[in-house]
């Protein structure tokens, strides 16, 4: 399924907009209620998910055609090779299987069979898809054929290196995964400390103080305490997962699905714990 980021980043608008839409909501309806504040996960849910779920799809659609563009390329120009005319190749690679690429292939025979030259076609591509890796290979093409150098040599040169920006993504990715558990170890480890602290200091203090014990006044209430508590992890729980989308990703919208998972268990955490 084709999902560009332009896309995704019309849902993470649509899906801020349900949210604040929501909060307004159960503010209204549920504003003095003490189950107010496990309302807002759900807000916050109904905020990231959509964007979350549309953003795994665009990264499946993206690796998809960044993990197949080296194999094309390299057909095209053994192609070329043989003495086949470049439009002839198109067209012949276009009816093999490159996942999501044939789709954008056949749209790129289409356009050159109305008319549109080689050139033409392959930035129009490069503009349909919009992605990083196949806008850099596409300048490579068109410089190198502009100063007359042989096709297949150039869709061959192209293909090793996205070869190796794929290897070095996947490496990069491979690497920055202990960063992205320390993130989801903070918020578990700052669950633990909350639950840990009210239930040894806060909670305690609060009955004393409700028994008639002098000099025990909490400063906050039980209701109070959660409040503040619940709200720090969803914000940590946010924070932390779009950075670890950006360190693991490089990309913000990427983090949108850890910040879900984590504002969830936070939620869950304290709904069994603080009820």
């Amino acid at each position: 399924m084709k999902i560009t980021i332009k896309t995704v980043k019309r849902i993470a608008i649509g899906s801020a907009v349900a949210a604040a839409a929501l909060f307004t909501v159960f503010m209204i309806l549920y504003g003095t209620s003490p189950d107010f504040d496990y309302l807002l996960v759900a807000v916050f849910s109904v905020g990231v998910g959509p964007a979350s779920f549309a953003s795994i799809i665009h990264n499946r659609w993206k690796n998809n055609i960044e993990k197949a563009m080296p194999e094309f390329l390299r057909d095209l120009g053994t192609s070329i090779r043989t003495g086949v005319p470049i439009h002839s190749a198109l067209e012949h690679t276009s009816r093999r299987m490159y996942g999501a690429l044939t789709n954008e292939l056949k749209v790129l025979v289409a356009h050159m069979s109305w008319g549109m030259n080689f050139e033409e076609a392959l930035a129009e591509l490069s503009e349909r898809v919009k992605l990083p890796l196949v806008k850099r290979a596409t300048v490579l093409i068109l410089e190198a054929g502009r100063h007359g150098g042989d096709l297949s040599e150039i869709f061959e040169s192209t293909a090793r290196y996205i070869e190796n920006v794929n290897t070095w993504t996947l490496r990069r990715r491979m690497q920055t995964m202990p960063y992205v558990a320390i993130f989801y170890f903070s918020v578990v480890l700052f669950l633990f400390i909350i639950i840990l602290i009210s239930r040894m200091i806060f909670i305690p203090i609060s009955q004393l103080a409700q028994s008639g014990v002098p000099l025990l006044r909490p400063i906050l209430t039980p209701i109070e305490t959660r409040r503040i508590f619940l709200h720090t992890s969803l914000l940590e729980s946010f924070f932390g997962g779009i950075l670890a989308g950006k360190i693991n990703e490089d990309s913000f919208l990427g983090g949108l699905k850890h910040a879900m998972i984590l504002a969830i268990v936070s939620g869950v955490a304290f709904y069994i714990f603080f009820r």
